[in-house]
């Protein structure tokens, strides 16, 4: 398994794009400032874009020190799809992203 590391914006911004066929197999999403903070996450195909349509979770709250951990669900990715995220504060949540190649 691999990971990708990324300090999340205001902006959906792609935290994972695969390369080839992968699975994600985990998502961590750490709220690393003292008061609760939001997420928006989106699985985007290639060529689309970070939209309501490709949302899967929206103004999700994690508390102040807390971790969001989404890791009971397989996530399946042609070449070119992404995992978007952004947050309601810039850096204030950072991400891993586990996943293997297919």
């Amino acid at each position: 398994m691999a990971i990708s590391n990324t300090v999340l914006t205001t902006t959906p911004t792609a935290i994972y794009t695969s390369s080839g066929s992968s699975v994600v197999t985990l998502l961590y999403f750490c709220n690393t400032s003292g008061s609760s903070k939001t997420v928006d996450v989106y699985l985007v195909p290639n060529g689309g874009s970070a939209t309501s349509a490709t949302q899967i979770y929206k103004a999700y709250t994690i508390t102040s020190s807390d971790t969001l951990v989404v890791d009971k669900e397989k996530i399946i990715l042609d070449n070119g799809d992404a995992i978007f995220a952004s947050a309601n504060a810039n850096t204030s949540i950072t991400t891993t992203v586990g996943y293997t190649a297919l």
